[in-house]
């Protein structure tokens, strides 16, 4: 995970990530037997990636930080 600058930077970072893994899964959908299960191993980084930088923002909303 990149360290984001400030919450407004890490909320930027989820949005690409969340919006790359719904193109990648729309790609799989319209033709699923073109793909292997390698090929989710990145949308599965994205995933843990958003997940990561919402507890990041989580801990810095907690501890008042708000730029």
């Amino acid at each position: 995970m990149i360290q984001p600058n400030n919450i407004h930077d890490a909320l930027r970072h989820i949005h690409n990530l969340t919006m790359c893994i719904a193109q990648d899964m729309a790609t799989y959908l319209d033709n699923p037997g073109d793909y292997s299960p390698e090929y989710f191993e990145s949308v599965k980084d994205a995933a843990l990636d958003a997940h990561l930088l919402v507890t990041w923002i989580k801990d810095n909303i907690t501890e008042g930080e708000s730029k």
